[in-house]
């Protein structure tokens, strides 16, 4: 669905090419780590996809977390310096706009089912 797509590897390559922004590890605190954050956006984003797309079957819905949990996969192995580490304000702003873009991607595909 999404991630064998063109769109899913251009975002990718716009997530290595802002890798300098990863740079700075942030500090292990008491607030989020990057995981949490991002676990947290994209729990939030299906969650909308799935509300939007309201006519999806169960076999649908499957896919979407299915792929999605695959998504989160290839940000931890990107993003495995900083993972479990408090994000920066930066950090947070990319990973939502790149969250976003993602459920982009899932909302265009799914507009095929229609």
């Amino acid at each position: 669905m999404v991630i064998d797509s063109e769109g899913y590897i251009q975002l990718i390559h716009f997530l290595t090419n802002n890798l300098a922004l990863f740079e700075s590890k942030g500090c292990a605190t008491q607030e989020d780590s990057v995981a949490e954050y991002v676990s947290d956006l994209i729990a939030e984003n299906v969650m909308r996809v799935c509300i939007q797309h309201e006519h999806l079957d169960s076999t649908h819905r499957f896919e979407v977390v299915r792929e999605t949990d695959a998504i989160v996969h290839d940000l931890e192995e990107v993003l495995s310096t900083v993972w479990h580490k408090a994000p920066t304000p930066e950090q947070k702003e990319f990973l939502t706009e790149f969250i976003g873009l993602i459920k982009n991607l899932f909302d265009t595909e799914l507009t095929k089912f229609d």
